[in-house]
């Protein structure tokens, strides 16, 4: 498979003794949704940081569409890049919502006559149309990361990274951020990139990468991860809610097989 991003022999530390990024390799398929889990200080974010440019390796090389990550090129990689961070209270530019998606593509010189356009679709495409004219404080947490999307989305970005940010929401703000993010990704194939604690989300993900003190503890298909129970534990990780339970049917003598999902449980219980 293609290969989108790759970070070869990365290290990186923030205040030059203890590394944040120990000597790390990994890389990500070009149309595959990758969530990256791992407790506080593991290097998630840091990692996020630096595919854009935000922060620079002290060695080791990057690639993004098999671009090295410089001084040259960073622009270009942005250019590749939409980022939607934790707190939507800091995302916002704007007085209302058209104001706010409106806001990269001015900086990206889009012609006012385009603009417009741009803005209805994809704030449709977020289920945010009605709320066009409204002032962003007026706006749930979930309402505002789904604008928070429909700006990045609006400049066309190769790839979307989503650094935790559903961790400060509600469960049902987080459950349909979750299942926008999904939506996207069926429908265009972008690459999707999220950091995250929601074991929920990692599930339904098609790889996982497992962090621990920067460097790469575990990799694989979800099913493959979160059914390592005493290894995320000792990473003080969770596992599913589904997986859990279908350990306790078994248990109980219902032959069922170890799922991750509720809805792959419910559907072999039916069988």
């Amino acid at each position: 498979m293609e290969k989108c991003i790759e970070f070869q022999n990365v290290n990186f530390s923030y205040d030059e003794q203890t590394p944040a990024l120990n000597n790390i390799s990994l890389s990500i398929n070009k149309g595959e949704y990758t969530t990256i889990i791992g407790h506080n200080g593991s290097g998630k974010s840091t990692l996020a940081k630096l595919v854009i440019g935000l922060l620079e390796a002290k060695e080791g090389t990057i690639l993004v569409d098999t671009i090295q990550l410089t001084e040259k090129t960073v622009y270009e990689i942005r250019n590749k890049i939409g980022i939607v961070f934790q707190n939507p209270d800091n995302q916002f530019i704007g007085a209302t919502v058209r104001d706010d998606i409106a806001f990269g593509l001015e900086n990206h010189c889009v012609p006012q006559e385009e603009m417009d356009g741009l803005i209805e679709r994809y704030a449709e495409r977020v289920r945010m149309t009605k709320y066009l004219n409204s002032e962003p404080t007026r706006l749930s947490g979930g309402q505002k990361q789904r604008v928070a999307i429909a700006g990045v989305l609006a400049m066309h970005p190769e790839i979307l990274i989503l650094d935790e940010a559903t961790s400060m929401l509600d469960p049902k703000g987080r459950e349909e951020i979750n299942t926008l993010v999904r939506e996207i990704h069926e429908q265009n194939k972008m690459t999707i990139i999220s950091i995250t604690h929601d074991i929920e989300e990692v599930a339904k993900s098609d790889r996982v990468i497992v962090l621990e003190q920067g460097k790469v503890r575990m990799q694989g298909t979800p099913q493959e991860i979160l059914t390592k129970e005493a290894e995320l534990l000792s990473l003080n990780l969770d596992v599913p809610f589904a997986y859990r339970l279908s350990k306790e049917l078994q248990k109980k003598g219902i032959k069922v097989s170890d799922q991750i999902t509720l809805e792959g449980l419910v559907s072999e219980l039916c069988q």
